[in-house]
């Protein structure tokens, strides 16, 4: 029989162990666990407890526990002796009904906060049903993290955590406890909690630079905290970290994270550790320890780093049968790399064919090499999200002297030819309908699963139509009937501000099956005619404000940046932004946030020009308004 838990927290600014210290944190989380056999194991459900009350610490009411059991003496006998805050509720309910009967409500007080549903299953429930309502809701912006049990498999659970896997999906098997398991899953989700806090993060934590090395990619780590200079302690420090302070300082990859001293001993003020995922652009996006003074009572080591001097370069194919199939090679400070096969997948290959100039990806090769091969430095790990113009765009880390697992290096196929018709059918309106893509000389409808609004705002330009209208609403999804839709055309992978689709990453797939249903757009017949800036000290600076379906209204600055400021300041016949602000720089407007997303490339003429996406449902708040200072106009 299974377990069902249920309960919502709403974190607040206290900090919790995981969580980086002194930083202010706001979520709403759901948790849903149907594997733990209370009647059988009181030792998981104290373990879980334990969880309740880890993330309790941070909360500011009480959570609702909602179990059901077969053995319900054994929970009440727990929970008699039980003096924590977890109060409980018995209901039986189960995976797929749960899911279908979650609503997605953003309160104008909670809009702007991450939220989080936490999955702990077994893979007794068919999930297979469940991805139509999942798909939905990471549309609606809520985070999915997946646990599995005993039976856990993770190709069950891949396409419902969000990406990345590594960060959001746990098999409590690898672990050498459910503690640990649990304690990885706590800082993943104090990781996604505080990504809205990167402003603030990095006004805390804003320079990076290395000393005692001789050259600027090599040395002890220091960070300019609070505006006081000091050094890294070595605590956690490893190779994703290493790999993300050479990003920041603009070197290439790291090729070693020292410990111990390496560079010699520090004085002065510490950060007490960072813990990163190694995708981060820079150190502050990482779990933060506390900044403390050096006590030589209790003496720490220092940091150190060693990167390759220069970044990612050229990419090439080899021994293939034509320009678009072949082993991948990168250019790695002017030395050809290959890629291990282990962290290499159909995003990263992806984005591989598009740098290529060629089409979409049509499989990836495994390519074993003999022993001599192995010894040369190897891409350890990339990390791409699909939409990458090229791969020095994604997170490369490389291998020092390791050799790859088995010696198996990635090779690539892709289309010769790209994408070439898009339309939409089904409707009415030739700006609303059902995706279908003209590739090997048939249409092929799109999975809904890995088609996201960057990818709509993207049609609906290459259509002539307006803006993207998102519809994700999550309330209530019908599970189909009979056999899902089947497609030779897997994954479209968009940045947003492409022109058409064939500029964007593409995954073929003969015969894959639509399991969240087929993709479907639904575009303005309008766009964005008007622009003006309000609350500024002259014409060319203030808030961003666009007339859209009659009516005046905000910009959300989730995706804001200089290439769409540029493009607002050319609107309004200003000079060149000076600086692309967010958070309701210029104080929050009123009525509606009409674009939660914008894609501008930064060259079109008037925001008419660009791709963007109208929400009914946003997730923005007034306090996240888009802002903008551009050069004042030359006096003629």
């Amino acid at each position: 029989m299974l377990v069902f838990i249920w309960f919502i927290l709403v974190i607040t600014a206290v900090d919790t162990e995981g969580c980086s210290h002194g930083v202010h944190r706001s979520a709403e989380i759901v948790i849903f666990c149907d594997y733990f056999n209370y009647g059988k194991n009181q030792h998981e459900l104290g373990t879980f407890t334990r969880f309740v009350e880890d993330v309790q610490n941070v909360t500011n009411q009480q959570p609702r526990l909602h179990l059901h059991d077969f053995d319900y003496k054994n929970i009440q006998e727990y929970y008699g002796t039980y003096r924590g805050p977890v109060r409980y509720i018995t209901q039986k309910n189960y995976i797929v009904s749960f899911i279908n009967f979650m609503t997605w409500r953003p309160q104008p007080d909670t809009a702007h906060k991450p939220h989080i549903l936490i999955l702990m299953l077994d893979g007794q429930e068919p999930y297979l049903f469940m991805k139509p309502k999942i798909h939905k809701l990471k549309r609606a912006g809520v985070e999915i993290f997946v646990v599995g049990g005993r039976r856990f498999q993770n190709h069950e659970f891949n396409d419902i955590v969000s990406y990345p896997l590594k960060t959001h999906l746990y098999n409590i098997l690898e672990y050498p406890s459910l503690d640990g398991a649990l304690s990885a899953l706590t800082r993943s989700v104090c990781r996604s909690i505080e990504g809205k806090e990167r402003r603030a993060k990095k006004a805390l934590l804003s320079q990076v630079r290395v000393a005692g090395g001789g050259d600027h990619c090599r040395g002890r780590v220091e960070l300019l905290y609070n505006d006081t200079w000091g050094w890294l302690s070595d605590e956690r420090w490893d190779r994703h970290g290493a790999d993300v302070v050479c990003r920041q300082l603009g070197c290439g990859p790291s090729l070693e994270a020292m410990r111990g001293d390496a560079f010699g001993t520090a004085s002065g003020h510490f950060l007490q550790l960072v813990d990163c995922t190694g995708d981060e652009n820079d150190v502050s996006q990482c779990l933060l320890g506390r900044w403390m003074e050096a006590d030589p009572a209790t003496p720490r080591s220092s940091a150190g780093v060693s990167c390759l001097s220069s970044g990612v370069g050229n990419i090439r194919l080899i021994g293939g049968s034509g320009p678009c199939d072949g082993m991948v090679e990168v250019s790695l400070n002017n030395t050809w790399s290959r890629f291990c096969l282990w962290n290499f997948d159909v995003r990263e290959a992806s984005v591989v064919c598009r740098q290529m100039g060629c089409g979409p990806l049509i499989k990836i090769q495994e390519n074993i090499v003999g022993e001599d091969g192995a010894r040369q430095r190897m891409v350890e790990e990339t990390h791409c999200l699909g939409s990458e113009s090229k791969i020095s765009d994604c997170r490369i880390s490389v291998w020092n002297a390791q050799p790859c697992l088995h010696n198996i290096q990635a090779g690539i196929v892709c289309s010769t030819s790209a994408i070439s018709k898009v339309t939409l059918e089904g409707r009415n309106s030739p700006c609303s309908g059902k995706v279908k893509i003209f590739q090997d000389n048939k249409w092929n409808l799109i999975p809904a699963f890995e088609w996201n609004v960057e990818a709509e705002a993207v049609l609906c330009r290459q259509l002539g139509c307006g803006l993207a209208i998102e519809r994700a609403h999550v309330k209530k999804v019908s599970i189909p009937k009979g056999t899902f839709p089947q497609s030779d055309v897997r994954s479209v992978f968009c940045a947003g501000h492409e022109a058409r689709l064939s500029e964007c990453s593409a995954v073929l797939s003969k015969g894959h099956t639509c399991e969240a249903l087929e993709a479907e757009v639904f575009c303005s017949q309008t766009g964005i005619s008007r622009v003006r800036l309000v609350g500024g000290n002259s014409s060319c600076s203030g808030r961003v404000e666009v007339f859209y379906n009659q009516a005046w209204g905000t910009v959300c600055d989730d995706t804001w940046d200089l290439s769409d400021a540029h493009v607002v300041c050319r609107h309004i016949g200003c000079g060149p932004a000076q600086q692309a602000l967010g958070e309701a720089y210029f104080s929050p407007g009123s009525g509606t946030i009409w674009l939660e997303k914008l894609f501008c490339n930064g060259t079109e003429s008037s925001l008419s020009q660009c791709g963007g996406v109208v929400s009914k449902n946003s997730l923005c708040t007034h306090s996240q308004d888009a802002g903008v200072i551009c050069t004042d106009k030359k006096p003629l």
